[in-house]
């Protein structure tokens, strides 16, 4: 079992692992995203590979550095553990990932965000020490 960098030819099964939460996505559609991500220095992906069988990847993760005029930090855009492979440690061991490289990258702080039906993730950032700080409500506007 390893975490490494994510690649260009783990792009099947990033999509795979994302199905079952609800982000019904086209491969093609992460390709040109994780293309884009991959050769930002301020991102990176990291996948946390098992080589069982058909399906390689237990899990994946992506933090990116996010700078705003009145702060800056480092956040984690997704997190994702196949349903077969939780309580295994695996999101624990990804997010530990991200904490070094966001130090590497000299960030101070890094922040999630969970959506408010995610109980059991809210669950799990507590436990591995993260503090809920913020309660809001997300907006959008289709263009």
């Amino acid at each position: 079992m390893t975490i490494r960098k994510a690649s260009l030819s783990d792009l099947s099964e990033i999509t795979r692992l994302c199905l079952p939460l609800g982000y019904p996505v086209s491969e093609k559609e992460i390709s040109s995203r994780v293309d884009q991500i991959l050769n930002d220095n301020d991102h990176a992906v990291f996948v946390f590979e098992t080589n069982e069988g058909l399906e390689t990847l237990s899990g994946w993760i992506h933090i990116f550095g996010k700078h705003l005029i009145e702060l800056e930090y480092a956040e984690i855009g997704g997190l994702v553990v196949d349903i077969e492979k939780r309580r295994q440690r695996i999101g624990e061991r990804l997010m530990r990932r991200c904490e070094e490289w966001a130090k590497e990258k000299g960030y101070e702080e890094i922040r999630l965000r969970s959506g408010g039906q995610r109980k059991e993730a809210h669950a799990f950032y507590e436990k591995i020490g993260y503090q809920n700080i913020n309660w809001q409500q997300l907006f959008k506007r289709q263009l």
